[in-house]
């Protein structure tokens, strides 16, 4: 049986390094996305591996039992996303960013949103010269995804630049 998969593109410059998110990702995305009016925001930690200038995007962790969720607010635990942090390194992943979700079709960052990015990466220990910050609206991907990076001042919203559809074995 086989099932279809996306991988987008982002970029800041059409022939720049790109942001690509997965077929997983972008499932992690789907299924938290508040759908119904009581469905509270999700988020998580955003995994990556470097591809040259490129950085890939392979996982997306779900919430955890242990975060504070509300209609309108996500607030992680932050002792369990060291813990992913550390685990995930030891096999070859880089924590590069977070996700969340926001009730609305075409989701924008909060200033909540972008000041609380920038304080994690200017408290953050890393090489990096920005981390990802996803938001998943209410539409599907790729209309319903805000991709920014972030660096010590400010955030820039990436563009799209190639939606790919691939097939796959289930």
């Amino acid at each position: 049986m086989q099932g279809q998969g996306m991988t987008l593109r982002y970029t800041l410059a059409q022939e720049g390094p790109a942001l690509i998110l997965s077929d997983p990702v972008l499932a992690t995305f789907d299924r938290y996305r508040q759908l119904s009016p009581r469905a509270k925001e999700a988020g998580g930690q955003l995994f990556a591996q470097f591809n040259g200038a490129d950085t890939v995007l392979l996982e997306a962790t779900p919430p955890k039992w242990l975060d504070r969720r509300s209609r309108s607010g996500f607030v992680p635990n932050r002792r369990i996303q060291q813990r992913e942090i550390r685990e995930r390194y030891t096999r070859g992943f880089h924590f590069v960013g977070d996700w969340h979700t926001h009730p609305e079709p075409v989701p924008r960052p909060s200033h909540d949103d972008i000041y609380s990015m920038i304080e994690c990466f200017r408290r953050s220990v890393h090489d990096l010269r920005a981390f990802v910050m996803v938001i998943a609206g209410t539409r599907t991907a790729p209309e319903g995804l805000y991709v920014a990076i972030v660096d010590r001042n400010s955030a820039k919203q990436l563009k799209l630049h190639t939606v790919n559809q691939c097939l796959h074995s289930a």
